[in-house]
């Protein structure tokens, strides 16, 4: 059978930087192929490179046995290639319907763009995924973080693609949302259709694919069919060493009057009437699913989002953020879920995103100008503790893996020493080995007994292995409390569903 899409000997490099090295990849038609590897293996720009948005260095790429050269992303795109990036790419200010059809509007026999029939075509589409049709009339931007992923999945099936490139297109959807995006790709397959699927989640990769590329350091180390390969036989190729998971690790608490005490707070219709408190040394999970309010619940308390009613008590005083400036000054951090919109500033450098919230403490009042010596040991130091993987701190922290952006924004936080910081999905999009390190900081967080951790997370195994109390949220509203003796996964997935 001749592949779909076969590369042969693809090599890439930035600044002297090799992102790829003689990389050799076949996907046959109809085939569900997942590729998995570790932060800056190399996997988004091999994925841009098939997409049209990279030009490889070197090596050739096969579309049906045809040598092919993709000058830009419409060019690959006609060849029947397309690609859903793990960060949303949007045009926010336009609406859902506008996003579906941008560049590639139908028109009547006029030439004039058919509003009415596009409306009948993305409502089929975006039906198949649960979706209302009401949503193709608001503003992208309005829609939850699950929803505008969906959305572009929806979009890149109707575009009839052949390929079609999903990286980490799970890491902001709940499970039944990812129930249904499955069931649509066993469809695809059945159709002929190929799915290159990126994700660092591997029980997803063992639930949906039949072969699996493993890549580290730009290479090719492994290639396997799903049904030979074991999870840690994936985990120890990924990362070249033997990856031990997370498990809860029972510690005595400290006692002592609580950090955060919150009461009835209440912001319709994203929440209402949450309270719970929460003590120093303690990390405290929050668990539900896509749309129960937890992100909201932690925005308000940052001061991005408002308070209707309700107290909120931090270290014993009454206070009501305006602000996230408000938050950070009174020692509260917050690490948010959506990194590539709220947590990094794109076009500056991996250095200017680490240091940006302690940049008063680095200039003397006299003239105000940072003292770089000071700052260089500071970004050089979270960069070294971290391991985050750069070639210069001076570049655009766009330059880096999703993953090693997460650890730059983590570090930003570890410097500004918070009293409370708020992880929301914090290891949404790294790999096994990275999660497992981001795991360890938020316990050595705690461990001294005067700072806490407020942890929101999809995944429930991170849930039950990091928080020594786990909240539940069900449609905007508290649903449980449990302690971590009291908690299993059945448990928690039963108040989680409203059962």
């Amino acid at each position: 059978m001749i592949p779909l899409v076969e590369l042969q000997g693809v090599s890439k490099s930035f600044g002297g930087v090799n992102a790829l090295s003689e990389v050799n990849l076949s996907v046959k038609p109809g085939e569900v192929h997942a590729i998995v590897g570790e932060n800056g293996a190399g996997k988004s720009t091999l994925m841009k490179i098939i997409s049209g948005a990279l030009v490889p260095d070197k090596g050739e790429i096969h579309i049906h046995g045809q040598k092919v050269v993709f000058a830009n992303p419409r060019a690959a795109s006609k060849m029947g290639i397309a690609i859903v990036y793990q960060e949303p790419t949007f045009f926010p200010y336009l609406s859902v319907l506008e996003n579906f059809f941008g560049g590639d509007e139908l028109t009547s026999k006029f030439g004039r763009i058919d509003w009415r029939r596009m409306k009948q075509e993305a409502t089929k589409a975006i039906e198949e995924f649960g979706l209302a049709p009401h949503l193709l009339d608001m503003p992208m931007y309005e829609l939850t973080t699950g929803d505008k992923q969906l959305t572009l999945i929806a979009k890149a099936i109707y575009q009839q693609a052949s390929l079609i490139i999903l990286d980490e297109p799970t890491s902001i959807l709940s499970q039944a949302e990812t129930d249904i995006l499955f069931n649509t790709i066993r469809r695809l397959q059945s159709m002929g259709k190929s799915i290159l699927y990126i994700s660092h989640r591997l029980r997803e990769i063992f639930t949906i694919s039949s072969q699996i590329t493993i890549l580290r350091d730009g290479q090719v180390v492994g290639n396997l069919t799903t049904a030979e390969a074991t999870e840690d036989q994936l985990i120890q190729l990924m990362s070249g060493r033997k990856v031990e998971h997370s498990i809860y690790q029972a510690r005595e608490l400290f006692s002592g009057e609580p950090i955060l005490e919150i009461n009835e707070i209440t912001l319709e219709p994203l929440f209402n009437k949450v309270s719970f408190r929460i003590r120093p040394g303690e990390i405290v999970g929050f668990y539900g699913l896509v749309g129960s309010g937890r992100s909201e619940v932690a925005r308000a308390l940052f001061g991005d989002l408002p308070i209707e009613s309700g107290t909120v008590k931090y270290k014993g005083k009454p206070v009501n953020y305006n602000s996230p400036k408000q938050a950070i000054n009174a020692k509260i951090a917050y690490l948010p879920e959506d990194r590539k919109q709220q947590g990094i500033f794109g076009i500056r450098s991996i250095g200017e995103n680490l240091i940006c919230v302690i940049m008063d403490r680095l200039s003397p009042k006299v003239n105000w100008l940072l003292n770089k010596t000071k700052e260089r040991t500071i970004i050089e130091q979270y960069v070294r503790e971290l391991r985050i993987k750069i070639a210069g701190i001076n570049l655009p922290i766009l330059s880096l893996s999703g993953g090693n952006q997460q650890k730059v924004v983590l570090g930003r936080w570890l410097a500004a020493d918070p009293d409370l910081i708020i992880m929301d999905e914090p290891t949404r999009g790294v790999d096994v080995g990275t999660k497992v390190q981001i795991h360890q900081i938020i316990r050595g967080i705690v461990e001294t007994g005067n700072k806490a951790v407020m942890l929101i997370s999809s995944e429930l195994p991170e849930i039950l292995a990091l928080s020594d109390r786990i909240i539940i949220m069900h449609e905007g509203r508290q649903v449980a409390e449990l302690s971590r003796d009291e908690a299993d996964e059945e448990t928690v997935l039963r108040w989680a569903i409203g059962l």
